[in-house]
């Protein structure tokens, strides 16, 4: 069993150049070329607010090694409709996954919008209905974004 800690990106600016990778590698319709993305300008902009919106986690092994990553912004695919925190880019590379890692990013995702005196917190997803359902988000919605369909999800912190 590998020990999991959820740290702020601010705190590891080392892991930025590995995340845009993972971001490019994951999402690369949005990241790659002629997407509209910056996986870059995202994760500085994480960087850059300390206290407040957007906010970048990272999950982290005990030699530091990088695990996973998730974030905390206002603007996500149903923020329209649902404003407040989402949690978005949450992203754990394949050979790290169904070890926990997408479950303690979550839970760190909750934390830090409830330090952030957020009352709920929100997610749009195409894959990760499981996860969320597991750790008690309520299926709200779904809505279409650039021609997919997103099942909305919130919690209640």
């Amino acid at each position: 069993m590998v020990a999991i800690r959820t740290v702020h990106l601010e705190d590891l600016p080392s892991a930025v150049e590995q995340i845009q990778k993972w971001y490019l590698h994951e999402w690369p319709a949005w990241y790659g070329p002629g997407g509209p993305g910056d996986a870059q300008s995202d994760l500085v902009n994480c960087v850059s607010t300390p206290g407040k919106l957007p906010k970048c986690l990272v999950a982290i092994d005990d030699r530091d090694q990088l695990l996973g990553t998730a974030s905390l912004k206002f603007k996500s695919p149903g923020s329209d409709q649902y404003p407040g925190a989402w949690l978005t880019a949450l992203l754990v590379p394949s050979k790290h996954r169904g070890s926990g890692i997408g479950t303690a990013l979550v839970a760190a995702a909750e934390c830090e919008a409830k330090h952030l005196t957020f009352s709920s917190i929100h997610a749009s997803t195409t894959t990760a209905h499981s996860l969320l359902k597991r750790n008690g988000w309520a299926h709200i919605d779904a809505i279409w974004s650039s021609g997919i369909r997103l099942e909305i999800y919130r919690k209640l912190l």
